[in-house]
């Protein structure tokens, strides 16, 4: 029922395109509906995945030749991202334990600001020094961000042409956990599980706490400047 109840509701929110026919429909049609609404990001999803399924609907049986839903982007910040970084404190634990590549990793996502999916399929260029990738937003996506001189031989070690965790995100995930835990850091100053997310909080912090620019953080960052 709930996801009858959500599928309606996102259908209802496409409003604009209910007099078009699915065949005229073109990629600026969906991303202008994705992006003029105002509702939360969770309700913009539902938009994306009903467009997606119907685009599979239409693929399959030939309604349409090809799938313009495969390009939308999210074009605002996740709202609920929340988390809190390592402390200097546990960054120096982690550094302690740096030739354990469960650790290494951590380090790395600490070291970047990426999310912990982009790995999954990050472009890495050992040569010139830097990542290329991202998900989620039309910001975050594709952007370079220099690989930090501490972690370069993490990198090197670590990349093979393809993903950087080694693993999927959700095993690495659970992985992270377990290494936490052994290490004594596992909570937050405020009591809160620490979860990869924290890496890219601890980047921003560090970012900030090291002087680079405002312009330059939120480019690594993969935040939108809005109108700036």
């Amino acid at each position: 029922d709930a996801t009858m109840y959500s599928t309606r509701a996102a259908y209802n929110n496409c409003s604009a395109l209910h007099d078009v026919q699915f065949g005229q429909l073109k990629y600026d049609d969906l991303q202008d509906v994705v992006n003029s609404c105002s509702l939360k990001r969770s309700s913009i999803e539902l938009i994306v995945s009903l467009l997606h399924q119907m685009y599979r609907y239409a693929m399959k049986y030939e309604i349409v030749d090809k799938d313009y839903s495969q390009f939308l982007y999210m074009p605002k910040e996740e709202d609920d991202e929340s988390g809190e970084p390592f402390t200097d404190m546990e960054l120096e634990i982690l550094w302690k334990d740096k030739d354990d590549p469960i650790t290494q990793m951590i380090l790395i996502m600490c070291y970047s600001g990426y999310r912990i999916k982009a790995f999954e399929n990050i472009e890495v260029n050992l040569k010139d020094k830097y990542f290329k990738g991202g998900v989620k937003t039309k910001a975050s996506k594709e952007r370079i961000v220099p690989i930090h001189p501490s972690i370069y031989d993490f990198v090197r070690n670590r990349y093979s042409g393809n993903n950087l965790l080694g693993c999927t995100s959700s095993t690495f995930r659970r992985n992270m956990y377990s290494k936490l835990e052994l290490l004594g850091i596992s909570k937050t100053e405020s009591g809160k599980k620490h979860t990869p997310h924290d890496c890219r909080h601890t980047f921003s912090a560090l970012c900030e706490k090291y002087g680079v620019s405002e312009n330059d953080r939120k480019r690594m960052m993969g935040h939108s400047f809005g109108n700036d």
